[in-house]
């Protein structure tokens, strides 16, 4: 700070100028002015990954069906859903009951899957084939009816045409979390004790459709990769769910089933 004193007593005038320093207590330095704080900008809000799915359980002829269990697995995203179950830290379920309309809805926050998507839908009901569907990645909410249809056993030595196509069921295995990325359609055989043969082909000609089966009593259980075109395996009687799967994307095949027991 500089301070000047004027004497006009004197001639010529004299001017003196003084340099002042302080520090707050009579000398020393100078305290430096602080720099005026830039303001901190605000983070955009994250938006939120809740979804809200809802939609209706059909059969296959659009009727609704009452009383049938959706659940749909996922990769947990952080969120909290309501009824909420995550078995691993790979992913989680969330399960209701469709109403007696055939309306369901469920709310969940789904992570990013490098395989799954958002996750899958499946459906189930007694006496009806179940259904696996992706969830839907349009946003939320969002909406995915799931068709069942009715379970058509045949016995062993008999043959059946199934059609698969685009709303066929995912190839979903439920006791290991792979849905694949195959369509299917189930065929329920009943059979006796000896060594069953199916035998799938296209009915226009083509690469023959992969046959899977399911292990165990049900649907949802682990999913045996049998192969292509024809397989044999020792039966010791009872029921087995065979699906008979094409490659998603895949044009609309109306696939023969022939049977055979020895």
């Amino acid at each position: 700070m500089q301070i000047r004193y004027f004497f006009k007593q004197l001639t010529p005038l004299v001017v003196v100028t003084v340099l002042a320093m302080s520090d707050g207590c009579g000398g020393g330095k100078s305290t430096p002015t602080a720099p005026t704080p830039t303001p901190t900008a605000t983070a955009p809000a994250t938006p939120s990954r809740r979804l809200q799915l809802s939609g209706r359980v059909l059969d296959q002829n659009g009727t609704p069906l009452p009383g049938a269990r959706v659940g749909v697995y996922y990769s947990p995203g952080g969120g909290t859903s309501i009824p909420l179950r995550c078995p691993s830290v790979n992913y989680c379920w969330v399960a209701t009951t469709t109403n007696d309309l055939g309306e369901y809805s469920v709310e969940f926050e789904p992570g990013p899957s490098a395989h799954y998507g958002l996750g899958f839908v499946y459906s189930f009901h007694d006496g009806y084939n179940p259904d696996f569907q992706w969830v839907p990645t349009s946003g939320s909410p969002a909406v995915r009816d799931m068709r069942l249809r009715l379970t058509r056993s045949i016995p062993a030595g008999e043959s059946i045409v199934v059609s698969v196509d685009a709303t066929s069921m995912l190839c979903a295995d439920l006791e290991d979390i792979y849905p694949g990325d195959m369509r299917c359609e189930m065929v329920v055989i009943e059979s006796g004790a000896g060594m069953l043969t199916v035998e799938a082909r296209p009915a226009a000609g083509g690469p023959a459709p992969w046959l899977l089966m399911y292990a165990g009593a049900g649907p949802g259980r682990p999913i045996t990769w049998l192969g292509p075109g024809a397989v044999a395996i020792p039966a010791e009687g009872g029921t087995y769910r065979f699906l008979v799967a094409v490659k998603e994307g895949a044009p609309s095949q109306q696939i023969h089933v022939a049977t055979t027991l020895r």
